[in-house]
């Protein structure tokens, strides 16, 4: 009876540097209360949240009535409890892991907010960041107060960001599938042409699960990973399958 020997390993990382940033405008005596609605006027990449803005914020976007969205993911270097801060001229709201932590959406000078403390395990964490601005002069900042350390602001080596939502599986034969098994769910990827993709929402990510391939016919599982594999998207797996005797 042969057996099949399995190799994985990652040929693409889809952890980027820096924070996906949306700019908007809007009009009308209140800002918008949801910018994901919207249509961004631009889009682009960057480091951190650490602006005084004068005029325009970019090339292409007015100095006034415009509205930015920083989305991406913070890392945590050690587990402890965290306290949050944005100073901001006009409005600001901060979620972490889909929790609104900062809400001051309003009109207002200079002003500086900050959160409850958050207890928060090491490693990445989902981040989002809201941000209007009426007239010209615009003030966006965020910093944190570790549970070490001095307070300041976050440092751009802590953001990261992704560009598409899926997994890319290649090498994998067509007689096989994969599962990816998490805590709270399971996702298949079934190739064709020795490939597959899988999809993750922005929410699910970072993604940890273990990789189990299976026979299509007889669903016999010939590989799992023992330990949990932590994945984002925008990665490539590739995998190697031979058999032996």
């Amino acid at each position: 009876m042969s057996r099949s020997s399995v190799i994985l390993y990652k040929v693409r990382n889809g952890l980027k540097e820096g924070l996906l940033t949306h700019f908007y405008t809007w009009h009308g005596d209140k800002p918008p209360e949801e910018l994901e609605n919207l249509t961004p006027l631009k889009k682009e990449v960057t480091p951190w949240i650490n602006f005084v803005w004068w005029d325009s914020p970019s090339p292409g976007v007015p100095s006034e009535f415009f509205a930015v969205m920083w989305k991406g993911f913070l890392y945590i270097p050690r587990t402890g409890e965290y306290r949050f801060y944005v100073t901001t001229d006009d409005g600001s709201r901060l979620w972490i892991n889909d929790n609104l932590v900062i809400d001051a959406w309003k009109d207002q000078p200079p002003t500086t907010y900050v959160s409850e403390p958050i207890l928060l395990e090491a490693g990445y964490h989902r981040l989002k960041y809201y941000f209007y601005n009426r007239y010209a002069f615009a003030e966006a900042v965020l910093g944190w107060i570790p549970p070490y350390g001095e307070p300041g602001v976050i440092g751009r080596e802590y953001f990261k960001h992704v560009d598409t939502g899926k997994i890319k599986i290649t090498g994998l034969p067509d007689e096989y599938f994969v599962e990816i098994i998490s805590k709270e769910t399971i996702k298949k990827c079934i190739p064709q042409a020795r490939e597959c993709v899988i999809d993750l929402k922005y929410e699910e990510m970072p993604f940890k699960g273990m990789i189990r391939v299976l026979e299509k016919d007889t669903g016999r599982i010939i590989h799992e990973t023992v330990n949990e594999i932590e994945l984002w998207g925008g990665d490539e797996i590739k995998m190697l399958i031979s058999q032996t005797k």
